[in-house]
């Protein structure tokens, strides 16, 4: 009976999270980590950052999840804002977020055992896709001229 206990304790813990993260560097630069109070800005897509600020991508984000597996959008926006503090980044630009309602169906096929057939069976489902996507950046900053 522990034993049962034990797996199912350890199945649920190795489960975690509902999201999908991918993380592509665009540099072999390590930077440092960030606070967990330090505000990460956000800009999207259509927002240009004004040309006194300079500065470098140094990877590409993509998170990634569904409704059923408890994700939200503002979920998957505050583990964006994790991972750039954790890769020491001070904004994530070119942001675009995707909500994807969709409808599918399971197909359980119609063959049980060696010589058992039955109905092939089909059971609707509904869920919501989410995707967020957005560039990590650090401000560079210019030297002043005396």
């Amino acid at each position: 009976m522990k034993k049962i206990f034990l797996t199912i304790f350890v199945a649920l813990a190795l489960s975690g999270c509902a999201t999908t993260v991918k993380y592509a560097s665009f540099t072999d630069q390590k930077f440092p980590v960030k606070p967990k109070d330090y505000l990460v800005n956000i800009y999207s897509s259509t927002v240009q950052l004004t040309a006194s600020r300079s500065y470098r991508v140094i990877g590409k984000l993509e998170i990634q999840g569904n409704a059923s597996d408890g994700a939200n959008p503002q979920m998957l926006v505050e583990q964006a804002k994790s991972i750039a503090r954790k890769k020491g980044a001070d904004a994530i630009i070119n942001v675009d977020q995707q909500i994807s309602p969709y409808l599918g169906t399971y197909i359980i096929p119609g063959h049980r055992g060696y010589y058992r057939y039955h109905r092939t069976k089909f059971i609707p489902y509904q869920d919501t896709f989410f995707k967020f996507i957005g560039d990590l950046i650090i401000f560079i900053s210019t030297p002043s001229i005396n």
